[in-house]
């Protein structure tokens, strides 16, 4: 098949965010973490484990995920839990947030760019966005990474269909938000990014992203499809992590998916 290609005029040095997916708590931060737990039980949901994802780092993330899980009995009682949890660590992620804000705020004509905005101005538009994304994506990571960690990662079929949408969005001038998913031990150490070219055929192709945890440089994801598998590589930072964890797999620049967050 004939190369193909779409590169957005998006640059992550000026339309990605200049600070990092590396957040410190803060009041308004808990009592957004208790309003979304609130939100989520009432509209029923059934994963709000994977609601976690909003906190980076091995052990953080389960704690909050454990809480979070707790909802579905006592709502009062999980979020006391959630706000408890959260102190215990320093510090927490909104990389869905990040990527979907960065989004929505391209192409930018007028005013500050998104580089130009200051962290503490926009927290509450980054939980808000990170809420959206979790409602979007939680049951597709949690179905992804139940199969990576069972060793069932035949997802040639389903890469080849995100590919296609992926490439779509693209060629349609809109970033694409996208889910990211290994086969580390928690799973809530998945990550999400914003994809804003890509260049490939049917059967192998690259991304072009940025990422939250890097402010102002670009990520690539390499991808080739044989039969049912698909074997994906990355430049960002994924693996053993100086903590003795793991970021998104247990093996450096190796991903087992790649979806589309269907919210832009």
């Amino acid at each position: 098949m004939p190369l193909s290609q779409t590169r957005l005029d998006f640059d992550p040095a000026r339309d990605g965010f200049s600070f990092a997916n590396s957040f410190r708590w803060t009041e308004v931060d808990l009592w957004f973490l208790d309003r979304m737990v609130r939100s989520l039980a009432v509209t029923g949901a059934t994963v709000l484990p994977a609601a976690a994802a909003t906190l980076t780092g091995g052990r953080r993330g389960l704690v909050a995920g454990t809480a979070l899980g707790l909802v579905l009995g006592r709502v009062g009682l999980a979020a006391g839990l959630v706000r408890a949890g959260a102190r215990q660590w320093a510090s927490f992620g909104l990389c869905g947030g990040m990527a979907l804000a960065a989004a929505e705020r391209w192409p930018h004509r007028a005013g500050l760019t998104t580089a130009e905005l200051r962290e503490e101005n926009v927290r509450l538009l980054l939980w808000r966005r990170q809420a959206r994304t979790l409602r979007a994506s939680g049951r597709t990571f949690i179905r992804y990474w139940f199969a990576a960690r069972s060793g069932r990662t035949a997802f040639g079929k389903d890469l080849r269909r995100e590919w296609a949408a992926i490439r779509e969005e693209i060629d349609a001038d809109r970033p694409v938000v996208l889910g990211l998913v290994g086969d580390a031990p928690d799973p809530f150490s998945q990550h999400q990014v914003l994809a804003y070219g890509y260049a490939g055929t049917d059967d192998r192709g690259t991304l072009f992203v940025y990422d939250p945890n890097c402010p102002g440089k670009e990520k690539t994801i390499a991808f080739t499809l044989a039969d049912a598998h698909a074997h994906i590589t990355t430049d960002l930072l994924v693996g053993p992590t100086a903590r003795g964890s793991y970021h998104i797999s247990t093996r450096p620049g190796h991903l087992d998916m790649v979806f589309r967050v269907p919210v832009v």
